[in-house]
């Protein structure tokens, strides 16, 4: 018996394997400062500066993601949790932005 692979999954775990490699990129530079120091301060910003602020990009792009299902594709809440694999409830947070 033959197993079909869903191709729009090869998509997401290649989109995924991308996005891991360029986060390793951004912790290798990290390893790279030979300075105790300055790699220290450096991680400092990373952890407080750049990863919060991506953090709320994410957020903003999820809202932006629930919100376009619900008033371009006109999809009500139990249909956008159904298409993207998450709760009712969880959907409904990530629309008000939490």
């Amino acid at each position: 018996m033959t197993r079909t692979t869903d191709p729009a999954e090869g998509d997401r775990a290649a989109r995924r394997e991308r996005m891991r490699e360029q986060i390793d990129a951004a912790l290798a530079g990290l390893d790279e400062i030979a300075d105790p120091v300055e790699r220290e301060l450096a991680a400092r910003v990373l952890a407080d500066e750049l990863l919060p602020e991506a953090g709320r990009r994410v957020k903003a792009v999820r809202r932006g993601a629930v919100q376009e299902l619900r008033t371009d594709r006109g999809l009500k809440l139990r249909e956008v949790a159904e298409l993207i694999g998450l709760s009712v409830p969880r959907v409904d947070q990530i629309a008000k932005g939490k």
